[in-house]
Parts: structure tokens; sequence; C-alpha cells
């Protein structure tokens, strides 16, 4: 019986040491066939394309172009004659105060208008027809002048109007509100064309330049502009630049006064060599790649430029027509056998 667990132990132990040396002798195989046949690699083929780097930033768009009206009499409002997003003439009345407001005496100036008006009519007639002196006439109109810019004063102040053509973005005050002197009332706002500024860190202020492209998105509308202003003085309260730009809105879909996502493209190359990040190995010697030469992995350094999300131009190391390694790159070393497979 102790025979038999003798044989039995003997076994077990060879066959253990024979599986190791199977696994050895695979391990070896394996080697031996990337030195024989080469090491399995993908490969890309590098050509030009466009590239470009951009930076995000938020920004409130406004019209390029917007006038504000303030009450200049304190009093109830009256009327508004129109509601935001409709389409004003310049000098069109948007909003009223009552005629009889207190301190505006506005019957009384446009009773003497008319007394004014009329009596330089008459005098003006009877000079024509030679009995009236040009003195009169001069007083006259000088009284009628008077009275009109009297009137216009007034009006202006009981009948706001539209500073501009353009759109009411924006209506602060509601029919029967009681306001003071100096409150606002109305904004009225060139919508054909939209600007915003930008706060710029000085590590990014010089790759801004006027001219360069921007996009500004909200929700899912997209419109372009561009750089119209950069700022040349840090703001000491924030520490950043100011940079202002401007952006089409044709079909004025987009919207006034809302905070949008403004892209900025702050450099571009139309015919860059590119690679990806993960394609790109570093040592003591710097950064580099694997290209395919024949059947051997070259080892072949390069200078990066600029870098947009994961990709990097490449400014030097390669030439457009070489094939990158893209796969097996982890396996290789300068001089290499490769298989390049499909």
């Amino acid at each position: 019986m102790r025979n038999k667990y003798l044989l039995i132990m003997l076994a077990g132990l060879i066959l253990l040491t024979g599986c190791g040396e199977k696994e050895k002798v695979e391990s070896k195989s394996l080697d031996q066939i990337y030195r024989e046949e080469g090491v399995p690699v993908k490969v890309m083929e590098i050509a030009e394309n466009y590239f470009g780097k951009s930076l995000q930033y938020s920004g409130r768009l406004s019209g390029i172009n917007q006038g504000t009206e303030q009450s200049m009499v304190g009093g109830k409002v009256e009327s508004i004659l129109f509601s935001v997003g409709d389409y004003v003439e310049e000098g069109e009345v948007v909003l009223t105060f009552p005629e009889d407001l207190a301190g505006m005496n506005y019957q009384a100036v446009k009773a003497n208008y008319d007394v004014m008006a009329a009596t330089y009519e008459r005098l003006s007639k009877l000079q024509q027809d030679g009995g009236m002196s040009q003195q009169n006439v001069d007083n006259a109109e000088a009284g009628y002048l008077a009275a009109q810019s009297q009137l216009a004063t007034v009006e202006q102040m009981l009948k706001v109007m539209a500073p501009m053509s353009g759109y009411i973005t924006a209506i602060y005050v509601s029919e029967t509100d009681y306001l003071e002197s100096g409150d606002l009332l109305f904004t009225v706002s060139e919508l054909e064309r939209l600007k915003t500024k930008i706060a710029v860190t000085e590590k990014e202020i010089n790759l801004f330049s006027k001219g360069i492209k921007a996009i500004a998105k909200w929700e899912n509308l997209e419109y372009n502009g561009e750089v119209t202003s950069v700022g040349f003085a840090m703001n000491s309260r924030n520490g950043a630049f100011e940079v202002e730009l401007e952006f089409a809105n044709p079909q004025k879909y987009m919207k006034f006064n809302i905070n949008a996502i403004i892209e900025v493209e702050v450099y571009n190359n139309p015919q860059a060599i590119t690679v990806e990040k993960k394609h790109i190995l570093r040592d003591s010697g710097g950064d580099y790649v694997y290209v395919a030469q024949g059947d051997k992995a070259v080892k072949r350094y390069v200078i990066t430029g600029e870098y947009s999300g994961v990709t990097f131009e490449i400014l030097e190391g390669l030439q457009v027509g070489e094939k990158l390694v893209v796969e097996g790159r982890d396996l290789l070393e300068d001089g290499s056998l490769i298989k390049v497979s499909r």
C-alpha cells in the first residue's frame, strides 16, 4: 500500500513539472513567433488635415445697438402700446402718461402753442399783404418757436417714444404702475446682430486678435461671429482681459440678454499633420512615435505644437504619406520586425 502511495505522488510531481515546462515552452514560442514573423501592428497613413483649437467661455448676448428709455416724470403709467418682441420705428410712441399728470400743465402748454401758432400765421399773411412790419412778424415767430419747443418737451415726457428702430426686448413696467423720475421703462434693440463680452485670462489673451472666428451656442442654435475688440489692460477686479465679439442673427432666433456658450477658435492650421495623444510615447529623449518602414518599426522623435482635446499638431518628425503605427506599439523597439494587419 505504501509503495502505491509513493507511485501516485511521483506521478503528480511529474505532471506538475510537465505543465510548468509546457507553459514555458509556449511563452518562448510566442516570443519566437514575434522575432521570426514580426509583431502584429496596425498603421495609419499620415495626411494633411484641418486642425483648429477652440476655447469656451460664457457670454450674455445683447443687441449690437440698443437704447433704454427712462421716465422723466413721476406718476402713473397710462398705456403701453407695444409688447416685448414687437418691432417699432424710431419716434413711435411706446408708452404714455396721462395728459393731466400733476405738474405737467399739458393743456395750458398746448393752448399757448395753439395761440402762438395762429398769431404767427396771421401776422405772416398780413406782412405778405403789406400791412405788418417785419419786426412784429419776427417777434411772433420767436414766440411761436418757444411755445413749440415747450410743447415738444412736455409731450416727450408724457409720450415716450422709441429711441431707434428695432425690437422691444424688455418692458420694465406695467400699466397703472406709479413711477418715479428715473425709473426704467423699456429697451429697444437691433437684433440682426448681437454682441457680447467675455473675460479672458492672462495666459490666454495672447491667443486672441481682432477678426478671429467664433460661434455662439444657445440650446440647439449656433451663430457665426468674430472678435471685434481685444482689451489691452487687465481688469483689476477679476484679473482678466475684456474681449468683445459680434454675431450675425439674421432670423432673429437667438434671444436677447441670454447666457450663451461662446466658442472662439484661437488657432487653426488648414494643412496640419495631427496625431492623437494615445499614439505618442515619451522617454528621456522626448516625444516619439513608431513609423512602419517596410517590415521594420522605426522609432521617430517628434515636436508637437498646439493641442485640442486629444489631438496634437505635429510640427516636425512626420511626413505626409508615412505610415504611423497605431496598434501594437507597446510591443515594439526601434528596428522591431513587424507584420501589418488589416
